[in-house]
Order: C-alpha cells, then sequence, then structure tokens
C-alpha cells in the first residue's frame, strides 16, 4: 500500500513539475502552480476562441467560427474541421445565430470536466497531454 501511495505521489509531483517547466497546458497554467483550474482552463480556450470575432461584436458567426478553426488548424490548434457547422448549432443555445462568451464558456466548461478525469478541479500534465493526443474527444458534448 506504501509503494502505491508513493507511487501516486510521486506521479502527481512529476505531473505538476512537467506541466510547470513547459509541458502540456503550461501557458494556460497562469498562476504557476503546476495545474490548469477550471477558470484558467476556460479563460484561455474563451480567449483563444474570440480571436476569430473578426467585426469585434464580441459574438462569434458560423462564418467566424469556420475560418477561426481553419485558421487553427493551419496552425497546428486542431479544431472541428466539418463538423464546424453541427458544433455551432449545439453551442448556441438561443438558436440566435451566433455565439456569445456565455455560450462558449458553458462549452468549454462542460469539455473540462470530460478531461478532468480525477475529478479533482485541476487538469495535470498527463490529463492535458491526453487531451491534446485526441484521447478525450472533442467539441462540446455532454459532461461525465
Amino acid at each position: 500500500m506504501k509503494t502505491i501511495t508513493l507511487a501516486a505521489v510521486l506521479l502527481t509531483l512529476s505531473a505538476g513539475a512537467a506541466l510547470a517547466q513547459g509541458g502540456p497546458g503550461a501557458r494556460m497554467d497562469v498562476n504557476g502552480d503546476g495545474k490548469v483550474t477550471q477558470g484558467e482552463f476556460t479563460n484561455a480556450r474563451v480567449t483563444m476562441m474570440m480571436r476569430a470575432d473578426a467585426n469585434k461584436d464580441g459574438k462569434l458567426s458560423k462564418a467566424e467560427l469556420e475560418t477561426g478553426m481553419t485558421a487553427m488548424r493551419k496552425g497546428g490548434g486542431g479544431g472541428a474541421g466539418k463538423g464546424g457547422g453541427m458544433m455551432f448549432r449545439m453551442m448556441d443555445a438561443n438558436k440566435d445565430g451566433f455565439l456569445t462568451r456565455p455560450e462558449i464558456e458553458k462549452m468549454i466548461e462542460r469539455r473540462f470536466q470530460r478531461i478532468d478525469v480525477n475529478g479533482d478541479g485541476a487538469l495535470s500534465s498527463s490529463e492535458m497531454a491526453a487531451m491534446r493526443g485526441g484521447q478525450m474527444g472533442g467539441g462540446g458534448g455532454g459532461g461525465r
């Protein structure tokens, strides 16, 4: 039992060290504590998505989202590709044809819940690596 506990502690510490040293998610770890909280994750992702707001009106049209996703794919940032229209419809809760910050935040919060496998409210470097490697699924589907 001590071996398992020690291994778990070492794994947790090494994950935090990897995050602190520039591992997956290091840019999102605003306070440098070696983990990415839901707030840090949400802020980083909303900021990234809102870069696609070409007319700077504070909301994303379907065309802006698709253009932003294409740019992310070209830059190596992933993206949903042809599923963007379906993703847009799922995220547009009030069906007004635009994604507002609260609609985007809701999708990102659901994604965080799926990525946070151990449910501790923070993402370790291994959880971030799994997300980047495509092991956690994408988009804004349901929670746990």
